[in-house]
């Protein structure tokens, strides 16, 4: 297993990873609107944001194929975190955000968590902040990750 920070090399097979991971786990939990705009974020909006370096990746391979992927806004927010389902509950997840923390040492982290993902994320460490919203059609769970151990 090979974590690693991912270029723009990566955007098509990570965009493979991402919407099938999301049509398997997230899909279910939102309505035809949030499907839509989840899959017009990644169309048309990824490459922009990666482009004007507003989203750093991180991703994990296993022989070569890409089976995680992690993407953080503006050094401050969780926009993407995806796991292929053969390699759920195996640290990948872990692996990808320690690396991330160890690289950028954020003193706090938001996420706006699916449905599905918030068990994974309070695992991290994040807390729940808010009630729960929809906007777009797009369930989430509003979260923060505060880091005791950073001073900034």
């Amino acid at each position: 297993m090979k974590i690693s920070r991912l270029d723009s090399s990566v955007l098509s097979e990570a965009k493979v990873l991402i919407k099938k991971v999301f049509m398997q786990f997230e899909a279910p939990d939102y309505s035809e609107e949030g499907v839509a705009h989840f899959m017009a974020y990644l169309d048309e909006e990824l490459e922009k944001e990666f482009a004007t370096n507003q989203l750093q990746l991180w991703g994990t391979r296993i022989n070569q194929q890409l089976i995680g992927i992690l993407a953080i806004r503006s050094a401050k927010h969780v926009a993407l975190l995806f796991v292929d389902e053969d390699h759920h509950r195996q640290g990948i997840a872990k692996g990808m955000y320690q690396a991330m923390l160890s690289e950028l040492s954020p003193k706090q982290l938001t996420v706006n968590s699916s449905p599905y993902a918030v068990p994974a994320y309070e695992r991290l460490g994040f807390q729940r902040n808010d009630d729960e919203k929809t906007v777009s059609g797009i369930r989430f769970q509003p979260m923060i990750f505060i880091r005791e151990d950073v001073e900034k």
